[in-house]
């Protein structure tokens, strides 16, 4: 695990500097050694998180003759096996690590090496007998890859925050990022914050070269292709595949734990763990004081690593206290993310890097088998537009309004989703789902200023979910509609953004055994009918979970962390957010209508309606303008000497861009 940076420019000497400061900028995701490559035309920044190879495989790895340069974040579980075959066909190897593997492939097999790979993985690699960069992110989109293009000059780098230290590059935030950012809580990709950066979309593969940059998907996944199983077939497979998903995840020549929730995702992955384990496995876990005592799942948690025999530690959290770090974790994010879950993800990463340099997580379950209750919802829209429009307009939300729900408990953003649902029902599933899943608020007036201004709720259309539809637009179960979605936007944008980011904060590196492709590959091929059979989402997962898990642990509500959003805005976040969304300020942002920021504020305070999720995006904007654009992160976070210290560095040049030798 690692930081990646590097400029390709075809016309002019690369300024090596550059490359440098980039790579400073990325410390925290790798405090164990620096390495630089410099080439005339082109130039390479790695920061190592050390897990594989401790003593060699440092980067930017090179082949045999010298020819091609790579820099690589992430693990490649099967680079064992393919580095046997690798061998038996006459490469020679000189690391023991896994990033080599990519370099010989490349060498056998050109562009279509990526297909080979079983891993979460942001490459680049410089082939300088083609003058050609090759970019590639791993299928799912766990680790990140952000570029920054123009005709004859590419820079890449595993956050955007690298570009800023490059003065050559001008950065200008996107006002339509913020936008979609309403819309969704998280921005979606290929889109970022500034208008010239872009990220590379997951299973994407992009080239740069004197013929511009063209950019391709390799993989997708595919929910045309059902399969009827038997049940105990479908757990038999199943079983399998996430035994052998979390046995090659293990992999690592440092100490290794587990996050541990006590839900069925996690409490999977930490059994199959203990099974693989020599040791004892270090589970990771978190409970509430008093405040969060209605979230708290520490019981459950405990029983599944009684069963195993766990080590047990947990950490004690008290929601409202989590927002002192909201400057830290929206620096390190790069961007807004409005899932209150990062704070906690910051706070557990942290309480974690202690002991151990990797952990495994559940994340993906939900989005595989459909746990979440939107779900239900799809399933059941047909069946909710018979009702009579007026019982469906009218009746069910004043009974929403009525129902004695304390603003307290989890049932509230239940209630809220459910609401809006009940509002954007439409006979087209598209604009049903796009405006249940919508944040931007029905105001009165305009709520952006400028070209923006023209938006409002009823007729936003975003991008990126107009482009997701329509790649499955023709398949008839909507709940694979909007599973399929889900993992190209919610999953990419938003989970995983936040597990890698907060997580690397800390260098801490985080693997998700569920989303190992062939497990993907297999969940599409599930009827969701087999996945959300009657009301029970996730069915088959928590079928197989009672091989494994104590069954109190399976078939209970689902808590998962909710942030007391309410209580920060009124509370510890007041004073700020009134000091910080003055009129003057949001004019001058030139993003919000001042007159809507005022509503929005008016509304929350004097005639205590609920907006929270709504001002604390807007406030989450600013916070981002405030880091990024005046400097503010820079000077507080900087790229300042990491906390964990000590490094190595290796700086290799190479004066011509073709074999040195010959």
């Amino acid at each position: 695990m690692c930081g990646i940076c590097g400029i390709v420019d075809l016309e002019r000497p690369v300024d090596h500097g550059v490359v440098e400061r980039m790579t400073a900028a990325l410390v925290h995701r790798g405090p164990d050694d620096m390495g630089l490559w410099r080439g005339p035309h082109a130039g390479f920044g790695f920061r190592r998180l050390s897990v594989i190879d401790l003593q060699g495989s440092r980067q930017p790895l090179t082949n045999e003759d010298g020819s091609l340069q790579l820099v690589f974040n992430g693990e490649i579980y099967n680079y064992r096996e393919l580095r046997r075959v690798l061998i038996g066909r006459g490469h020679v190897f000189r690391t023991a690590g896994d990033g080599e593997t990519i370099l010989h492939l490349y060498e056998d097999c050109g562009e279509d090496f990526v297909h080979q790979l079983n891993g979460m993985f942001a490459l680049a690699l410089w082939d300088s007998r083609r003058r050609q960069l090759i970019l590639a992110r791993d299928r799912l989109g766990i680790k990140p890859l952000y570029y920054h293009a123009s005709p004859s000059r590419l820079a890449f780098a595993s956050e955007t925050k690298a570009f800023l230290t490059a003065r050559s590059f001008p950065l200008t935030p996107d006002p339509m990022a913020f936008a979609e950012f309403m819309f969704y809580s998280a921005v979606p990709g290929p889109r970022t914050c500034y208008r010239q950066v872009q990220s590379l979309p997951p299973g994407n593969l992009a080239v740069f070269d004197a013929r511009g940059l063209r950019v391709r998907p390799y993989w997708d996944i595919d929910f045309r292709r059902k399969i009827p199983r038997h049940e105990d077939e479908l757990l038999e497979t199943l079983d399998a595949l996430i035994d052998d998903a979390v046995r090659s995840q293990l992999v690592s020549d440092v100490p290794l734990g587990v996050f541990l929730s006590g839900g069925v995702d996690s409490s999977l992955v930490a059994a199959f763990m203990a099974r693989h384990s020599p040791g004892r496995v270090q589970a990771f876990v978190v409970g509430y004081g008093r405040e969060g005592a209605y979230m708290d799942e520490t019981p459950y948690a405990r029983a599944v690593a009684q069963r195993y025999g766990m080590d047990v530690h947990t950490l004690i959290v008290n929601p409202g206290d989590l927002v002192r770090d909201l400057d830290r974790v929206v620096w390190h994010l790069d961007e807004p993310c409005g899932d209150p879950s990062t704070f906690l993800t910051l706070a557990i990463s942290e309480f974690a890097v202690a002991k151990v340099k990797v952990v495994l997580s559940g994340l993906g379950g939900d989005e595989l088998f459909a746990g979440y209750r939107r779900y239900l919802a799809a399933k059941y829209l047909k069946t909710f537009l018979r009702l009579p429009r007026s019982v469906r307009r009218k009746l069910l939300p004043a009974l929403f309004r009525a129902l004695p729900v304390s603003r307290s408990t989890r049932w509230l953003n239940y209630l809220r989703v459910a609401e809006r649902f009940v509002a954007a029902a439409d006979e087209d599933p598209k604009r049903t789902w796009m405006q249940s899943v919508c944040y931007l608020p029905a105001a009165p007036g305009p709520v952006f200023q400028g070209d923006l201004a023209v938006l409002r709720r009823e007729s936003f259309a975003s991008e990126a979910l107009d482009r997701h539809w329509a790649s499955v637009a023709s398949l008839e179960d909507i709940v694979d509609r909007v599973m399929y979605v889900d993992s190209k936007m919610y999953l990419v944008d938003a989970r995983l953004l936040l597990q890698d980011k907060m997580s690397m904060a800390v260098s801490l590196e985080a693997r998700v055994p569920l989303l190992d492709h062939r497990l993907v590959e297999f969940a599409a091929t599930v009827p969701s009918s087999d996945k959300i059979q009657g009301t029970t989402l996730k069915a088959p997962l928590k079928k197989l979970a009672e091989r494994h898990v104590p069954r109190e642990c399976i078939y209970r509500e689902k808590k998962g962390f909710t942030a007391p959003l309410e209580v920060w805005l009124r509370g510890p976040l007041r004073e700020q957010l009134m000091d910080t969304l003055t009129p003057e300020r949001v004019r001058s942002r030139g993003v919000f209508e001042p007159n809507f920021v005022a509503w929005l504020i008016r509304e929350f305070y004097e005639n205590r309606r609920d907006l929270s999720i709504e001002l604390f995006q807007v406030f989450l904007v600013e916070t981002w303008m405030r880091l990024f654009v005046d400097g503010e992160g820079r000077t507080a976070f900087g790229t300042a000497r990491h906390r964990h210290g000590g490094e190595s560095s290796a700086v290799i040049e190479q004066h011509a861009d073709r074999d040195p030798r010959a």
